[in-house]
């Protein structure tokens, strides 16, 4: 489980960079990975 810059669990596969921004990886339904980059969460 990923956590935010203060500590707090974000979820499985959910992190959040030093910049502020969160970020996300998880498999596809075609079995690739895959990640997406957003500044909400």
């Amino acid at each position: 489980m990923g956590k935010d810059l203060k500590g707090k669990e974000l979820g499985e596969g959910i992190v959040q960079r030093a910049n502020g921004t969160y970020q996300a990886r998880f498999v596809d339904k075609f079995g690739k990975r895959r990640q997406k980059k957003s500044e909400k969460l």
